[in-house]
């Protein structure tokens, strides 16, 4: 098996995808990529390029489940990557379970620590429509269907995954386009509860945007890692069924949350990741006698989502 023959089993399918250049220095270079497998076409071609002192942050995008970790492994043996330049920043214990034991580094840095909770999402004083709302592509893995006992149901869809589009439960909101995120904040405070009911996904923004917004969530057992953020007074993980996804709605309308105690549970546990990254970065730094604050770097250079997609040009990055 070699770089010409290998194939994983998905790649970016265009030309712009999550890539960010985070730190350059003459010490080292620090890179944040999402999902190693899904980098393949460029690396497979640059990789002979690397650094000794180049990093690469790895953000999970997607459940990285023991096919992920295999796959990951093929890759760094096709490539010859040194396994030690890379750090998975896990959502999950189980994540970190399956990689870590087949000699991969990494810690939990659940990906929802990098929304940036001084933007849009917060609570607000609306009267309550909707007794939940569902916020998720209408793709089939989103399960929508769980949601048809739900009465005054909000959906709110974006981009889909690929061209189908599934078909969705009875509601008494769905937008007919693409809303603008204060838009989205008001119809979650409008809601008692937030459904996300996947069986598998990554950690699931919209998961968090409810609990910033300061609403429960009522979720189906998952691997992902959105459960990360979840515990016995803000969540609801109840089986994959209509009538118990609908039971667990009514408990929270029944029993409404203190909305700021919500959101600054979530916050108090986002400032607790940052800190793990906070803490590898500059362990990062010191290996290499850079002369930066780890802490200061990280507040003067957070972006939302710690995310952007665009079209690297690789030949001015590892020339």
């Amino acid at each position: 098996m070699n770089s010409k023959t290998y194939k994983p089993g998905y790649v970016w399918p265009a030309p712009a995808f999550p890539f960010r250049e985070y730190y350059s220095g003459p010490e080292c270079r620090i890179f944040i990529i999402e999902n190693v497998q899904h980098n393949w076409v460029w690396m497979s071609e640059w990789a002979n390029k690397f650094r000794d002192t180049d990093y690469f942050l790895v953000y999970c995008g997607w459940y990285h489940s023991p096919a992920f970790a295999k796959e990951a492994e093929a890759i760094f043996s096709v490539l010859n990557l040194n396994r030690e330049r890379f750090f998975f920043m896990f959502n999950s214990y189980l994540e970190k379970d399956n990689f870590t034991k087949v000699g991969f580094l990494g810690d939990i840095i659940n990906h929802n620590a990098w929304i940036d909770e001084n933007l849009v999402m917060r609570p607000r004083v609306l009267p309550k429509k909707y007794q939940a709302i569902y916020v998720g592509r209408r793709s089939e893995f989103k399960r929508h269907y769980l949601a048809a006992k739900v009465g005054n149901l909000a959906l709110v869809a974006g981009n889909n995954h690929g061209k189908s589009t599934v078909e969705v439960p009875q509601h008494d909101f769905i937008n007919d386009m693409p809303l603008k995120p204060d838009r989205v904040c008001e119809l979650i405070n409008e809601s008692h509860c937030g459904l996300i009911l996947s069986a598998a996904e990554g950690a699931c923004f919209a998961s968090s945007e409810y609990l910033l917004c300061g609403i429960p969530v009522v979720s189906t057992p998952s691997t992902g890692g959105r459960d990360f953020w979840y515990d016995e007074y803000n969540s609801i993980t109840c089986e994959p069924t209509e009538d118990a996804v609908a039971d667990a709605v009514e408990e929270f309308v029944r029993n409404p949350r203190n909305s700021e105690v919500i959101r600054e549970r979530h916050i108090q546990i986002s400032n607790k990741i940052r800190l793990v990254f906070i803490n590898h970065l500059q362990d990062i730094f010191s290996r290499h006698g850079v002369l930066v604050d780890a802490a200061k770097f990280f507040r003067e250079n957070f972006f939302h989502k710690m995310r952007r997609s665009y079209k690297p040009d690789f030949r001015k990055i590892f020339a």
